[in-house]
Formats: structure tokens, sequence, C-alpha cells
């Protein structure tokens, strides 16, 4: 104990077993106490509340518990900022969103494994191994972590059958999105939707490569597919397009439009957990099809993936008119070979060409003339030189005339992969601290979203441009990401009044993430908006009794 109490006192006598982001967290908890004692001694014994003026309390307990080996317990130090002498919670009351952004709705028709990790989750993007637990309400807890749709739906079926896997992937897709979650969305000043799908809603267009893929009504039924090159690996459930047009139903009554996002196409085309094949290797871009009507001429991965886009367009075009109305955009690919600047997955030009192809599919549709957008997502990962070869090309491929009415260079913006830039910290090492003072992050904050947003101004022009993923996630490791709700509400008004200021639409990832406790802070704008159940995640933990877990 006196060891341990004395690190708080002098850092240079920090134990040396621990580890090196331990010893930072010591630290930083040293810091923050240390302006808990300050804020002390700026105020009188009268106006003294709560934790501030125990502070000496407070630095007690952080001391036995370090003694116990419990750093991380007490960090909540700066998950619950002390200002102005009151305890600040999570989250404190209703938060109103800043107007003109909009929302994705990740989690329900896609699934990633960090969305489902409960009380376990460390990375937003898993690394070597799954995070995911649970798929709720059936399936309270897996058997071992799952680290993709694709993979979990191929495990379950090889354990719990075919039957059983459909019963849980249609449970979650019933239950996950609540009656009042778009209403809540509408009463938040939001009027667009980014809906993220697999290339699962459109499997039918498939069919060429084998009858598998055309044995069911894909209006109306929820089937077993396998991925066409992961053959013995991956499985999707697909996505019954009735359940598209009823959410289209639903949106239009609140007053919403939607943008449908092909997030996930087949063997792959991102390096990433939402790919629905990771941790294989991404092959959408170098491989044809294991499985093929004539297995001496199997089909580019990539032709399959243009299939599935024209399906898309098909459809869309099919609809009635007044339900039309509500499909506000599409995404024909989410992050075009993400990660493929430094993996080597992908030729740059090949993406490129990809991009163009489709986009002429939409191009040649009737939708650009019914007021549908085409959001054209581009990625700065997949590229080694993202302002010399994938802006030229988006400013090439369309006209001024499309880029002011139907084409949209659309692009992400995350801090929390910064490395010391703009992510804030817990620990040392981030752009700023968690702890630091309120006017100092916000500086920060307010220097980072809106070199950005000019940034982005300036690459495209005067082309219509989208931020489609954005969040108040402050660093990709939940431990040691800022958590106070006051900080994360902050960045997200400094993101969309940057984004605002220069003509950027800009969409929050993402609505909700009930089983993801230890990311909802930074991603789940439900929970910042004070809406959350805050129970609900303690439920998706493999230690918990529950049989079921509903919404």
């Amino acid at each position: 104990f006196f060891t341990f109490s004395r690190s708080i006192d002098s850092v240079s006598q920090v134990p040396p077993l621990l580890m090196v982001e331990e010893q930072q967290e010591l630290v930083s908890l040293q810091k923050c106490l240390e302006g808990i004692e300050s804020d002390s001694d700026e105020q009188s014994a009268s106006d003294q509340v709560g934790p501030v003026r125990h502070w000496k309390w407070m630095k007690w307990i952080a001391v036995t518990s370090m003694a116990f080996g419990s750093i991380y317990g007490f960090s909540k130090c700066f998950h619950q900022r002390l200002v102005k002498g009151t305890a600040i919670d999570d989250v404190t009351g209703l938060y109103e969103m800043p107007p003109g952004a909009g929302v994705n709705l990740g989690g329900w028709l896609v699934l990633e494994d960090w969305f489902f990790s409960g009380s376990s989750g460390s990375f937003v993007m898993s690394q070597g191994v799954g995070q995911g637990q649970c798929l709720p309400p059936l399936l309270p807890h897996s058997d071992e972590p799952w680290p993709s749709e694709g993979v979990l739906a191929y495990r379950l079926n090889a354990t719990k059958g075919k039957d059983q896997t459909l019963k849980i992937f249609e449970a979650h897709r019933r239950e996950f999105l609540a009656d009042d979650d778009l209403q809540k969305i509408a009463e938040s000043g939001i009027s667009v939707i980014r809906l993220p799908l697999t290339w699962a809603a459109f499997a039918d267009a498939l069919a060429p490569l084998s009858p598998v893929y055309a044995s069911f009504d894909p209006d109306e039924e929820t089937a077993l597919v396998p991925d066409p090159f992961y053959v013995d690996k991956i499985a999707l459930a697909t996505i019954p397009r009735k359940i598209l047009v009823d959410f289209l139903h639903k949106a239009s009554k609140h007053g919403l439009t939607v943008i449908f996002d092909l997030h996930a196409f087949p063997g792959g085309a991102q390096d990433g957990t939402y790919n629905t094949v990771w941790p294989n290797r991404p092959v959408f871009w170098s491989e044809k099809t294991q499985i093929s009507k004539d297995p001496a001429d199997p089909v580019p991965l990539s032709t399959v993936g243009r299939w599935v886009v024209q399906a898309l367009i098909k459809w869309v075009e099919a609809l009635d008119p007044e339900t039309q109305k509500a499909v506000h955009g599409l995404t024909l690919m989410n992050e075009p070979a993400h990660t493929n600047a430094w993996r080597h997955f992908a030729e740059e030009q090949n993406v490129l060409t990809w991009l163009s192809e489709t986009s002429g599919d939409f191009r040649t549709s009737s939708l650009p003339a019914a007021n549908v957008k085409l959001y054209v997502n581009l990625i700065e990962t997949a590229f080694s030189a993202f302002e010399h070869s994938a802006v030229p090309w988006f400013l090439q491929t369309f006209t001024k005339e499309e880029q002011k009415t139907w084409a949209v260079a659309d692009v992400h913006w995350y801090v929390a992969w910064s490395s010391g830039d703009c992510d804030g910290r817990s620990v040392e090492g981030g752009g700023f601290h968690c702890a630091a003072p309120m006017p100092q992050v916000k500086e920060k904050l307010h220097l980072c979203a809106s070199s950005a947003s000019q940034r982005l101004r300036h690459l495209f022009g005067d082309a219509q441009v989208s931020v489609t993923e954005f969040s108040a996630g402050t660093f990709h490791k939940a431990r040691y990401a800022c958590h106070d709700s006051q900080l994360l509400r902050a960045f997200i008004e400094e993101q969309v009044t940057s984004f605002r200021s220069d003509r950027i639409q800009p969409f929050f990832w993402t609505w909700k993430m009930p089983f993801g406790p230890n990311f909802e802070a930074g991603w789940s704008l439900k929970y910042l908006l004070g809406l959350e159940d805050s129970k609900l995640g303690q439920q998706c933990d493999p230690k918990s009794s529950n049989e079921n877990v509903h919404f």
C-alpha cells in the first residue's frame, strides 16, 4: 500500500512490473486527482460538493484500488469528469443533436462483432480474434467469440442447424430496431438515415452461379446461403426485401428518408469485421467464385458484386412512386478496399474501374431523374495517394452538373485512429488528454474538425460532399478512450458545426449499440442523447444467467 501511495505522490516511483499503458494510466490518474485537488482549493468549503469536497478520500480509494491491481476500475475518474465541483455522469439528461446531421443504423442488418461484445469489448475494430459474445434475443451467449457475421452464421449452422440459425437471425432483425427508435431519431432533428446492408439482401442476384441462390422467395423468406468464395467457411442469412420496404414505410411516416448502403460483398471487399468474411483475407478484387454452374468457367467476384449492385438499382426503380420517395440515395459499396494502402490486396486502378462501372449503372437508370442521389464512398486507407488518385477520379468521372445534382463525394472521418494527432486518451500519447480542462479540449476539437472539413471542401471543390461516418469516439481502444458525456457531446457539436459550415452533410456512426456497453459513450448516438437503457449491455456478458435477452 505505501509503495503505491508514494507512486501517486511521485510518479517516478511507478512500480516497474506495471505494463507501459498501466504506467501511463497511473500518471494520468495522478493528473486527474491533482486537477480535483486544484478545484477544491479554488472553492470555499461551503461551495464544495460531493467528490470535489472529498478529493482526498478519492485519492486514498484510488491508491487502495491500485494496491489490489484495480487500475482500470478507478480510471472512471476520467469517465466522470469533475466540472465546477459537480460530478458529471456518463449521461446526464437529454441532449439535442445539432441540426444538419444524419445517422447510421449499424448493427441491425449488418453485424459487427464489437457491437455485441458485452462487458468484454476492447477494440473498435477487432485485432486478431473476434469479440462477439451474443446475438440477442435468442443467442444470449456464444460458445466462443465470433469475429464476423459470416463466421457466426456458419458456426451456428454447424452447431445448431439451419432452422435454429435462421430463427436467431430473424429474431435479432425483428427486435433490434425498437418501435420508437425512428420516432426518437426524428425527434432529435435527424431527417436522413443511412442503412447498411450486406449482399445477402440481393443474394438472388447470384442465381447464375447456383440454384442455391434461387431456392427461396427473396422478398419474404430468410434463407442460409454460402459465400461464393469462402464456401466452407462463411454463410449469410438473407435479408428479405419486405423488411426494407416496411422500413421505408415506417421511416416515411416519421418524415425520414433512407440511404441504402451496400456495406459488404462476396469474398470481402474491405478488410474489417463488417465485411462478413473477417478474419479471412478479402478477395473480392482478386479472385473468382468457387461456386459456378460451369466449374471450368468461374466468375470474378468483382463481376458478381456488380450483379448485386444492379439488383439493388433495379429493385429501387421498381418501387411504387410513393415508397420510392423515401429513398434518399444509394451507396454502391462502403469503404472500397479499406486498408489496401498497406495490406495490398487490390490494384487501385481496379477499384476505381469497378466504381466507374457501377456508377455508370446508376447513371443510366431512372434514379437520377427520380431525385435519388449516389453517395460515392471513397476511403483514404485504400489508396497510397488519395488526393492524387481517388479525388481526381471522382472529379473526372462525374460532370459538374452531376456533382451538383446527384453525385455525392462520400468520405469517412474518425479521430480514433489518428495516432497522437486528434485522438483523445485517458493516458499519455494522444492529441489531447481526456482530463484536460474543457476549454483546452474544445479548442483542440475545433481545430481538428474544422481542418478536416476545410480540407474536404478544398479537395472536392463545388461538388456535393458528405461524411457518412463520423463519431464521438476518441480512441480505438475502449479502455483508454474518453467517456465523459460533456466532452463527447461537445465533440459532436464541433464536428457537425464544422462540416455544415463547409456545406458537408455528416452522419453519426451509429444510432445504437446496446450490447457493446464499453463503446456506447463514443459510438451510440442514442446513448449520448440520454435515451438508451444502460442495463442491456450487461445481459450480453458471458457471466450473465439470463436465458433470453429482450430489447
